[in-house]
């Protein structure tokens, strides 16, 4: 069968991106003092074996990677709070922006969130996971490390492909599809003072970094409840 000849009036069509995912992109103006702070003080803390961890490491496969304590936010440094303020901040207007709540609904939510920093040095990366107890993520870059020009994404964040038969079978009718719709792996080499705000649910993982000073960045997921209701409540929806 050859494509229509002649005149053709196609009729009207609409097209529905469905299961997207967001993924939110955002900077922190004139990080370079906060993050140089930053920067020390993480290395400062790794090295100080006196202090005792509130968390052991998580299961995901890591090498040449250091991974604090899940409480960082609460942590009484200014600096720490500075970051914390924004990264919460970003995520309340993602929330906001993308559930059309109102001032009112905002003003009577509670979020929650674990949060902690990773330093990875030369070899060192981070196997593909995702994070099942909470709804939104995020990644903060204090410092991407060394950039090596002859390595393709060096200690990239990666996201993974979620349709799991996307690929299934490509040719010309779907090649080159744009935004949203295009298949593969996204990669982001991070840049200082990046934030990304995605669904926890997204598969990741961070590539092979071959830099010799450490590539730094900060994580956290979170959940939000109801004023009032326990972190562990469960969640049922009331808007239609």
């Amino acid at each position: 069968m050859s494509t229509p000849s002649g005149p053709f009036a196609p009729p009207k069509m609409s097209v529905l991106s469905a299961f997207a995912s967001p993924i939110v992109e955002t900077y922190l103006e004139n990080c370079e003092t906060l993050n140089s702070r930053l920067r020390d003080l993480f290395l400062a803390w790794e090295a100080d074996v006196s202090r005792e961890r509130s968390s052991v490491p998580t299961a995901v496969v890591k090498v040449n990677v250091y991974e604090s304590d899940f409480q960082l936010f609460s942590r009484p440094d200014p600096d720490i709070a500075a970051l914390s303020q924004f990264c919460m901040g970003c995520l309340s207007v993602a929330v906001r922006n993308m559930n059309g709540y109102s001032n009112t609904e905002m003003a009577n939510m509670s979020f929650f969130a674990h949060s902690w920093y990773h330093l990875t040095r030369k070899g060192g990366y981070t196997a593909q996971h995702n994070h099942p107890m909470a709804s939104w993520s995020g990644v903060y870059c204090v410092d991407p490390g060394d950039h090596v020009p002859e390595v393709q994404n060096n200690g990239a964040l990666r996201f993974l492909e979620s349709r799991l038969n996307a690929g299934m079978y490509v040719d010309n009718g779907n090649a080159h599809w744009n935004q949203p719709f295009t298949f593969g792996d996204l990669a982001f080499n991070l840049k200082a003072g990046q934030l990304l705000l995605f669904p926890s649910y997204l598969m990741h993982e961070v590539a092979p970094y071959h830099g010799e000073r450490e590539r730094i960045t900060v994580a956290f997921n979170a959940w939000m409840r109801e004023r009032g209701a326990s972190e562990d409540t469960p969640y049922v929806r009331k808007r239609t």
